[in-house]
């Protein structure tokens, strides 16, 4: 399977109007599928453009936003 492009919102090089497919943010994050990115979505609240009926995409600032807000803060030494 061939990877979606990153596509740019306003056409430029600035990395926070990056548009990612479920694909491409599981990539970026690392260590997930798409489905777990979909179930966000749909189950978690992360925001995301509905294109058509059956297309989405995920800006990185709202993913990286999104990321940060479900953080789970770990205890000193390691314990949660």
């Amino acid at each position: 399977m061939q990877n979606a492009p990153i596509l740019q919102a306003d056409g430029g090089q600035h990395p926070a109007a990056e548009i990612f497919t479920d694909e491409t943010a599981a990539a970026y994050i690392g260590g997930i599928k798409a489905r777990a990115v979909r179930d966000w979505r749909t189950k978690r609240g992360l925001p995301f453009i509905r294109v058509t009926a059956k297309v989405c995409r995920i800006r990185r600032a709202d993913l990286d936003r999104w990321l940060a807000q479900h953080r789970v803060a770990t205890m000193q030494g390691g314990t949660q």
